[in-house]
Parts: C-alpha cells; sequence; structure tokens
C-alpha cells in the first residue's frame, strides 16, 4: 500500500480534527519555534485551559436561601461535562458532585483573570476546566449555533446557543497578553508529568467578553500515576516565560522540568480515597478468531466513566495471507518501504466493529462509540459510567438486528 493510500484509509476511520483545535496547536507551535530559532539550541516543546433585617424576615429569609441552596445543590451543573460529552456520555454522571470541586483558583496576570473553574478525578483521568478572561477586550469568542448552523439549527438549540469551537483571534489576543500554556508539563505535588497517551482537550470562547476557556483530560493512569488526598497541582498558564528560562528549569538526567517558580498556577485538589470507589475486572478469557486471538486484560468501572483494555495477538497465518495480497507494508511514492504490515491492519475492522454489550448481546450505550485507539498488540474502549454493572459485558460486533454476535464476543465481565 502506498502513503497516499494509507493516508485515506486513515482519513475514513478517523474524525476530523476541530479546526479551532488545530488552528491553535499550529499557532502554538509556530510560536515556540520561533522562539526556539532565536536561543539557536534545542529542547523538548511546549506543545500544546449589609443591612437589618426583623427577626421574623430574617428567619423567611433563611428559610429561602436554604431552600435555594438545595435547589442549587441538587442543580449542580458541572459543565466540563458537556463539554466532554464524547467521552463521558450526554448525561452527567450521577456521581460527579461528590467528586468535583470549582473555583479552584483565580488571580490577574497582564490584565488576564485566570480561573480554575472546576477539577475532578476518578482514579483514572484529571477532567480540569480553566479559562482565561482578557479584562481589556470587549470582544466575544464564542461560536454561536446560528454562526455554525446558520438557519438549520440542530435540535434543542437556539440561534444564540454556544458551541464547541473559538473565534481565530482569541489566541493572537492572549499571547498579546504574553500569557498562556508555556512548557510542556504539570507538576503533582512538585513532580512533573507529560501529557500521557490519550489525553486531550477542547478550546472555546463563551459570551463573556474575552473569555477563553479549556476543558482538558489527563489520562494519568497510562504514565502510572494514581492520585489519593490531597495533591497540589501546578499549570504552566500563567505568565508566560522565556525559552532561556525553560531551560535553565529542564531537568537532563530525568528529561523533565523542574517546578517553577513563576509562570505557573498552583492549586490543592482533595482527590479523597478514590481508589476505594474504583471496581476492576480481569477476565483473561480469550477468544479466538480466524485473524486474532483476544482478551480483556482489565475493565475498569469508576464513579465517572468506563475502562476496557483489550490485549490482542494476531493469527501469524492471517498476517502472511494479507502481506502476500497487499505486500510488505506501507511505501511512499518511489515504492520505498516505509514500515511493515502488523497485526492492526489485518483485525482493524474487527476492533472498529465492537460495541459493549450485556449478556443478552443488548448494546449498552447505543449510538456510543468506545473505541479510543488500538496496535498491533492492544485496544482500548471507553465509555460513559455504569450505575448499574451488569451480570455479565461483552464487546461484540453487532449484528442486523441490532444485537451483539456473542459468537465473536470477548468476554469483559462474567457473571458472579
Amino acid at each position: 500500500m502506498k502513503i497516499n493510500e494509507f493516508k485515506d484509509k486513515l482519513a475514513s476511520v478517523t474524525p476530523e480534527v476541530p479546526e479551532h483545535f488545530h488552528s491553535r496547536v499550529e499557532m502554538t507551535l509556530e510560536n515556540i519555534v520561533s522562539q526556539e530559532v532565536q536561543m539557536k539550541e534545542s529542547t523538548k516543546q511546549a506543545i500544546r485551559t449589609a443591612g437589618r433585617f426583623s427577626r421574623r424576615t430574617l428567619v423567611i429569609a433563611l428559610a429561602i436561601v436554604l431552600a435555594l441552596g438545595a435547589i442549587a445543590l441538587a442543580a449542580t451543573q458541572w459543565h466540563l461535562f458537556d463539554t466532554l460529552s464524547f467521552l463521558t456520555g450526554t448525561d452527567m454522571p450521577k456521581n460527579a458532585d461528590s467528586l468535583m470541586q470549582g473555583n479552584l483558583y483565580q488571580d490577574t496576570v497582564n490584565n488576564v483573570e485566570i480561573t480554575v473553574q472546576e477539577a475532578g478525578y476518578d482514579g483514572r483521568t484529571l477532567f480540569l476546566r480553566y479559562s482565561y478572561r482578557m479584562l481589556d477586550v470587549d470582544t466575544v469568542y464564542g461560536i454561536t449555533a446560528s454562526e455554525l448552523y446558520g438557519n438549520d439549527l440542530p435540535e434543542g438549540m437556539t440561534p444564540d446557543t454556544i458551541v464547541d469551537g473559538i473565534k481565530d483571534n482569541a489566541e493572537e489576543a492572549l499571547m498579546a497578553h504574553n500569557v498562556g500554556w508555556w512548557a510542556d508539563a504539570i507538576w503533582f505535588n512538585g513532580e512533573a508529568m507529560d501529557m500521557p497517551d490519550n489525553s486531550g482537550g477542547v478550546v472555546m470562547g463563551s459570551t463573556v467578553p474575552g473569555e477563553i476557556i479549556h476543558t482538558e483530560y489527563w489520562r494519568l493512569d497510562n504514565e502510572g500515576v494514581f492520585l489519593e488526598g490531597p495533591v497540589q497541582i501546578s499549570l504552566p498558564i500563567g505568565e508566560s516565560q522565556s525559552p532561556e528560562y525553560r531551560h535553565s528549569i529542564y531537568d537532563q538526567e530525568t528529561g523533565k522540568y523542574r517546578l517553577p517558580d513563576k509562570g505557573v498556577v498552583t492549586f490543592t485538589f482533595d482527590a479523597k480515597d478514590i481508589s476505594s470507589q474504583v471496581r476492576k475486572f480481569h477476565p483473561d478469557k480469550e477468544t479466538k478468531l480466524p485473524e486474532v486471538t483476544a482478551k480483556v486484560s482489565e475493565a475498569t468501572f469508576t464513579p465517572l466513566m468506563t475502562y476496557i483494555t483489550l490485549d490482542l495477538e494476531v493469527n501469524p497465518d492471517a498476517l502472511a495471507a494479507y502481506i502476500a495480497e497487499n505486500g510488505e507494508g506501507y511505501v511512499d511514492e518511489n515504492g520505498e518501504l516505509l514500515w511493515a504490515y502488523g497485526g492492526m491492519d489485518v483485525f482493524s475492522d474487527y476492533l472498529m466493529s465492537l460495541e459493549l454489550v450485556d449478556g443478552k448481546g443488548d448494546v449498552v450505550f447505543p449510538g456510543f462509540y468506545g473505541q479510543n485507539g488500538y496496535g498491533n498488540d492492544s485496544a482500548e474502549y471507553l465509555y460513559p459510567y455504569l450505575e448499574t454493572i451488569p451480570d455479565e459485558l461483552y464487546l461484540a460486533p453487532i449484528n442486523d438486528d441490532g444485537k451483539g454476535d456473542l459468537g465473536q464476543a470477548v468476554l469483559v465481565k462474567g457473571a458472579d
């Protein structure tokens, strides 16, 4: 297969990168590269958010306040989950209030108000929502439904509904204030971590003038990091620092940045005893198919999400047949081999067909695509929170009748 054919195949199964995200990454990279050229040396880059009352009046007022407080508590809306519904589902997890914390930090730097609005942790993923508000900017950076869809509005949206996305000049305005993400790290109790695999984020505007909102998810488990109790978290989202300073805090021996003494936002998040709320299963039951042998090595159910790890081993005969039919691997325009075919080329269609079903073959999350990446040896599936875990769960292809094909299914959780 030539590289252009591979690109076409990859594009057919890969969701579009949002334009605002692409533009932001491109702009950030260009800025960092220009700085590094000036430094004439290389380093790891930032890739990259009272009055008086009578006693009777006071009693009535307190009653109203308590009633309103109860209503507010019952109706707490964590906006983070709206933005990350592609991960956590369209319904806010029922345990959200016990795991989420709000208004963790606020300060003003270079006329930019920086606020850590929301944070949560489910034993695997750290969820963050923070904002920049440029106090001297009158421009609204949010994109409305009417601007994106015209008159053809999706159901439930009004013309003024703010949708995912951000206007092009937002990041330039923030950079002009010399504020924003400037180092490729996040620190937990002073220890640095690069953004782990399967992490990501969404950047969007709002109806508030000068505001940019970042919503991020950090897969700490992929770095072997598990939070417990109060944790001090530092983000490099304050005043941008020079390449010289970035070099000065980079530890060549560890390959990580030391905790900066400027340019960071630091707050305390209480992860509590989250591990006691996480359930794990290790079925390790192999399903042997003509192309692949698959088994779930771990299924993790947290108060916010469901994580499934699938171990894979290609059938050598199937791989040999695939190579005989398609050639050795991906080649460039000159016919030079770029990389050889592997198991994922053989069984990718099977992996992408799998959905989470119960013991009767009923789809657990209709319309939700859980495949979160795969390789030659493993694959991951992510689903929303399960309030009640069925006795049996499988990953299975779906038949024409809408039921899971249990004959080709991989056991996720067996009956207790």
